[in-house]
């Protein structure tokens, strides 16, 4: 009876373990766990355009919202070409004054007048009164050379003084001069005006007819359009004036003074953008089969030990790799992994950039 009991006992025993093991078998605890540090995604802003900073308007540290301006730089290069710009642009679709278009036909009329007297040539009553100046200053010529003549001859008998002669020489010489004048300008207006100046004036009125055939028709469609382009290039520059956060972050590092001189394109400001908090784990690769794209997870850090933060699986790298280098011992470190980037839900702003934090992710298999 004794020995019956007990292997009624032993029986009992063995399928408590059985299904004890069956139950470990297909029940097995699918939790993964992890540990990492948390980290941000930081934003490295500036200006395209640069210059002297004018004002800082935000400090390390400090937690700002999109749109927000951090600094300005001297805005009155930037405003003068702007302004200079948008009257362009505005006076190409406008097209031209009246009165430019008279001054503008003015000129064409000018321009014209002086290529027809060099395509013509010189009067012939202007040619006949330069032939009259010719003559007169030949004429003036002869008489002032016989007058010195006639006191050279007296100054050498001292009839007269010397300073008599010098001054009928003189005279004398300034007729020569005019008379060689009158006969160079004379000559040329018997040759009348030679190719070139007419060629040239021939492209001035051209030049000028030209002007006035644009403004009477306006400005063409591609040149009002290109006027626009130029506007709007001056004007987004112009935004460049100031740094503004694209999104709601805190002031990581911002190491610029007013009056400092940036050159474009330079980081001004490092923002972590507080809704893009994550923490990276790595699982091993035997476990790769166990983790999804926007699978949950709840994540805890030493900083509030009994909060626990929702958190997603937003990215899981495609090739394997060693265990990072912190890992200290070698039976760890020859295993490959696969990091997994876990995005934190933090509304409350607990959640900083350098806590560790422990995460459970729950396979999703």
């Amino acid at each position: 009876m004794k020995r019956k009991r007990l292997f009624l006992i032993v029986g009992v025993a063995a399928v408590v373990a059985a299904t004890a093991l069956y139950a470990n078998w297909f029940h097995r605890d699918t939790t993964l766990l992890g540990s990492g540090t948390v980290e941000a995604r930081n934003i490295r802003v500036g200006s395209k355009v640069g210059g002297r900073i004018d004002q800082v308007l935000v400090r390390e540290g400090d937690a700002v919202e999109p749109g927000q301006i951090l600094l300005t730089f001297d805005d009155q290069e930037l405003k003068a070409s702007l302004e200079q710009s948008r009257a362009n642009a505005q006076k190409a679709e406008r097209g031209y004054r009246r009165e430019e278009i008279a001054e503008a036909r003015a000129a064409a009329e000018q321009a014209k007048a002086d290529y027809e007297l060099r395509r013509n040539g010189y009067r012939k009553e202007d040619v006949d009164a330069a032939e009259d100046d010719l003559e007169r200053a030949k004429a003036d010529e002869i008489r002032t050379r016989l007058d010195f003549e006639r006191y050279d001859a007296l100054a050498k008998k001292d009839l007269v003084s010397q300073q008599q002669r010098d001054t009928s020489e003189a005279n004398w010489k300034m007729a020569l001069a005019q008379r060689e004048m009158a006969q160079h300008k004379y000559d040329e207006m018997r040759r009348g005006y030679r190719p070139e100046e007419i060629a040239s004036a021939e492209a001035r009125y051209l030049q000028a007819q030209a002007t006035l055939e644009k403004m009477e028709h306006g400005n063409r469609p591609e040149d009002i359009e290109q006027a626009k382009a130029a506007y709007a290039y001056d004007l987004a520059r112009f935004r460049e004036r100031q740094v503004v956060a694209p999104s709601a972050a805190l002031v990581e590092v911002l190491d610029v003074r007013p009056g400092d001189l940036i050159a474009p394109n330079t980081p001004v400001a490092t923002l972590l953008e507080k809704d893009q908090i994550y923490v990276r784990i790595y699982i091993p690769e035997t476990e790769f089969g166990r983790v999804k794209v926007g699978q949950k997870a709840e994540v805890r850090v030493d900083s509030f030990p009994n909060t626990v933060f929702d958190g997603e699986v937003e990215q899981i790298n495609q090739q394997a790799e060693f265990l990072p280098r912190n890992v200290q011992t070698l039976e760890e470190r020859v295993h490959q992994v696969f990091g997994v980037k876990i995005r934190i839900n933090d509304p409350t702003g607990h959640v900083r950039p350098g806590m560790a934090a422990d995460v459970k992710l729950k396979s999703a298999s």
